[in-house]
């Protein structure tokens, strides 16, 4: 019998090294969003957009379609890489359906949070999508004053 546990145990260990093998670190939420995106795409006749080239060279863009002064629908596209997408992500999941002075909240500290953090290399997905949303939302607000 403690053998038996013994070789559970081991079992559990390897899929536990090899998982982290692969996914490099990072957490279960940035690989779910990363590989299943959430809100991925564009929207015709955006009220607010952005499009914003990061220093790694990855591009996110960021539409959004305000009512209400909330968050109606949101869609992002990048060409990015896994935690690029999960950062996209998490930024659209938590911005649909909040007012937009709500989600002066959504940054990069924010998104790495709802994300359960990402390796220090990556973080810099996290300032792309939050600074690219906050662009979409000044567009709409310009937009709206004019």
């Amino acid at each position: 019998m403690a053998d038996e546990k013994n070789d559970e145990q081991i079992k559990k260990e390897m899929i536990d090294f090899l998982m982290e093998k692969i996914t490099g670190g990072l957490s279960e939420k940035v690989v779910d969003y990363g590989t299943h995106p959430q809100n991925y795409g564009t929207l015709e006749k955006p009220d607010g957009y952005a499009k914003i080239k990061g220093p790694c060279g990855d591009t996110m863009e960021v539409f959004l379609r305000i009512r209400n002064d909330k968050i109606d629908d949101i869609a992002y596209t990048t060409d990015g890489c896994l935690p690029s997408h999960a950062a996209g992500t998490a930024a659209t999941v938590m911005a649909r359906g909040k007012a937009v002075r709500d989600c002066l909240r959504i940054n990069q500290s924010s998104i790495l949070e709802h994300l359960g953090g990402m390796p220090e290399d990556s973080e810099h997905c996290a300032l792309l999508a939050a600074s690219t949303f906050h662009k979409a939302l000044r567009n709409y607000v310009v937009g709206k004053k004019k």
